[in-house]
């Protein structure tokens, strides 16, 4: 650059850096890269400076104009205006009694995460943490389609945790204070109601429900779940719809169309919940059989005419609820108003509705759950392949051991014995007549290792109920004849609502009972199991607080295991007594006397279970002992002496009549014709004996006739 004769240049003194300096530098110079001179580049600098100034002293002068209109005493005060301190921050918060989102609102969004596991990748799409009256665009496909989470319908609230991995925890605090929705926490109602008429049970409000009622409640978590009418019913003219006109549904296979396009605000909703549930009123299967009788389906697409109201809804297929079980039928599409699964004549539904034409209601339900609790334990997946944007990770190297589906656990700190009432789990069915027979309180499903687990102590009552009870672990008092009941099963002896009836003028309880009786005083507890005898027997009455068991009933038949008599035995007993034992050792023992009814037997058999005669009592009298048929032995044979407090009397024949063969040796008859051969024939009628090949008189010598 050019340099005028003052240039002046000097050197600084040897260290890090150098300067330059001069006295002048001409104005005229050009400055490198601006195509102005040094002296245009000052004047410019020079107009801007100037004119910064004038306008930060216009905004000083406005600033001070404002400030000094206001008190200085209203400055970051409540009631004043809001100022900012040195920070920036506000120094006194601001207040609003509403707040509106005219649009949308989410708060925290996440970001594309794509988790990467051994046997490939996994992605999930971003979504808010926090988000209401949005449904969101999620992320884009690799084709570049946007994947929105249609699901979520256009109006909602979502909290917490959105993403795998993502622990955003959701905590809920109050105070219940009162009554109603004031009683509880949180509160949960599924239903068509406006939320105002969905108030909880919990009570009581009011000095008269006092005087009914046992506590004042609290809910932590108040769950509801009721009907819901349809959102509105394609149908004749039963139905008023908003444009005035009727759309009667005809059917198709794959859908319907209407007498008239749907209207604007029908439209406009099938349009923001494109996965809406369709019930129809045409019957498809006999209701006789079936409790869900009407085709169903699920909205899957529409089109609109050229106003853009709806004129045609598709669907999959129009179905009845579980048809793949009904006999005979398929499950290919079929046409609601002219085709049924097992032959039932078409026909309009006018039990669980009564539109008179073909229907379709839109977004109803047939079942609720009140809560569906589920606890999911996949088990060891070290090589678990990715999942979808549910599942990307695929649940890989899981380490979840157990899964509890719900835990009550019950503290109760009270030693006194006068603790309050702690209740786990109250199951309260609530009908105006009874229900299907396959409704239930309790359900427990699946093959788990253990249905029911009862963990009580020695104390605790497994069950108490009218019909069936099961008593604590802890056995009878060490006193003798201390009874425990073990189990006890109750029915009335009356059908029906009689079996409710005052007990026992007119009801009477008829309990089979199982119990356990200590048969001696054991209070320094050293018998052992010996010692008690358990007897199953029937009671008559009592058990009237189904909370206790006790032996209160009166005492009908029953059986003894291990009585008292009979160590190790059994014993049967009736209402006075036991007459009958099988003893340690298996023997039979009577104490009491064996009766052998008219027409019945004591049938005696031999070591090779070979039938060899009889015992009975006929009716001329007498005791009759008889030989099986067709044995040749005699029918009873005394092997020791016998004695006879009565008279003997033999068989008696003629001597034409004796056997000749099958008697044994030593037999003996009554001859009516025979004589002693030292006698003569005018005294006949003597004793004879089979000596083996010829019946004989008392001196051996052959009976003479």
């Amino acid at each position: 650059m050019g340099l005028t004769s003052a240039l002046l240049l000097t050197s600084a003194p040897a260290q890090a850096g150098s300067s330059f300096q001069t006295n002048q530098i001409d104005g005229s110079t050009t400055v490198s890269g601006t195509g102005e001179t040094l002296a245009q580049l000052v004047s410019a600098i020079q107009s801007n400076t100037t004119a910064i100034n004038s306008v930060t002293s216009s905004v000083n002068n406005a600033y001070l104009l404002a400030v000094g209109a206001i008190q200085s005493s209203l400055l970051g005060t409540s009631g004043g205006v809001a100022v900012l301190d040195s920070t920036g921050a506000m120094t006194s918060p601001l207040s609003t009694t509403t707040a509106t989102a005219s649009d949308y609102a989410t708060i925290g969004w996440n970001a594309d995460q794509t988790w990467t596991v051994n046997s490939g990748t996994g992605t999930q799409y971003a979504n808010p943490k926090i988000a209401f009256n949005h449904p969101w665009t999620m992320g884009y496909d690799s084709s570049g389609n946007a994947q929105t989470d249609d699901y979520m319908p256009p109006t909602h609230l979502r909290l917490g945790g959105s993403q795998e991995f993502d622990g955003v925890p959701l905590f809920v605090h109050n105070v219940p204070y009162s009554e109603g929705n004031m009683g509880i926490v949180e509160g949960v109602f599924l239903q068509s109601e406006n939320m105002r008429g969905s108030i909880a049970g919990v009570g009581p409000g009011g000095a008269d429900a006092v005087t009914t009622y046992d506590n004042y409640d609290v809910v932590a978590r108040y769950t509801f779940a009721g009907p819901s009418s349809p959102i509105f019913t394609a149908t004749g003219s039963a139905v008023t719809a908003p444009d005035g006109q009727t759309h009667i549904p005809v059917f198709y296979s794959w859908g319907a169309t209407f007498a008239n396009p749907l209207p604007q605000a029908w439209s406009d909703w099938i349009k923001s919940h494109p996965h809406t549930r369709m019930i129809t009123n045409e019957i498809g299967v006999a209701p006789s059989s079936h409790k869900n009788a009407t085709y169903v389906g699920m909205l899957t697409g529409y089109a609109m005419d050229d106003n853009g109201l709806v004129k045609t809804v598709t669907t999959d297929g129009w179905r009845i609820f579980d048809q793949a079980n009904i006999s005979g039928a398929s499950t290919t599409n079929e046409i609601p108003g002219t085709s049924s699964m097992d032959g039932t004549t078409p026909a309009i539904d006018t039990v669980w509705s009564d539109f008179g034409d073909p229907a379709i209601m839109f977004g109803a339900y047939t079942k609720a759950f009140d809560a569906n609790t589920i606890c999911y334990m996949p088990g060891p997946t070290p090589h678990a392949t990715p999942g979808d944007i549910n599942d990307p990770t695929g649940k890989i190297n899981n380490q979840l051991r157990a899964c509890e589906g719900i835990e009550y656990d019950l503290w109760d700190d009270d030693t006194t014995g006068e603790a309050g009432v702690m209740h786990g789990i109250t199951v309260a069915y609530s009908g105006t007549t009874s229900p299907a027979a396959d409704s239930f309180d309790m359900a427990l499903a699946g093959g788990n290792a253990n249905m029911i687990l009862l963990e009580g102590e020695w104390y605790s009552m497994n069950i108490g109920s009218r019909s069936f009870s099961s008593a604590g672990y802890g056995g009878p008092d060490y006193a003798a004849d201390s009874k425990k009941v073990v189990a006890d099963f109750g029915q009335s002896n009356r059908p029906g609502w009689d079996a409710d009836a005052a007990s026992p003028a007119y009801s009477h309880n008829m309990r089979v009972t199982i119990w356990n009786t200590r048969n001696q005083d054991d209070t320094s507890n050293q018998n052992d199991y010996n010692d008690i005898t358990t007897s199953v027997g029937v009671q008559v009455d009592g058990h009237g607080d189904v909370h206790q068991l006790s032996m209160d009933g009166t005492v009908q038949e029953h059986m003894e295991f291990n009585p008292a008599s009979f160590p190790n035995g059994i014993a049967l007993c009736g209402y006075y007594g036991c007459g009958f034992a099988v003893n340690i050792y298996g023997t039979p023992e009577f104490t009491d006397n064996a009766v052998m009814h008219a027409g019945k037997s004591l049938m005696l058999e031999d070591p090779n279970d070979t039938l060899r005669g009889y015992i009975y009592g006929n009716a001329d009298g007498t005791t009759h002992v008889l030989g099986a048929a067709g044995l040749t032995k005699d029918a009873l044979t005394v092997d020791g002496g016998l004695k006879m407090n009565g008279a003997i009397t033999n068989l008696s024949s003629t001597y034409a009549s004796l056997p000749t063969s099958g008697s044994a040796t030593g037999a003996q008859i009554y001859c009516t014709d025979c004589y002693a051969s030292a006698g003569s024939s005018a005294h006949k009628g003597i004793p004879v004996w089979w000596n083996g090949t010829a019946w004989t008189d008392a001196l051996g010598i052959t009976a003479l006739h």
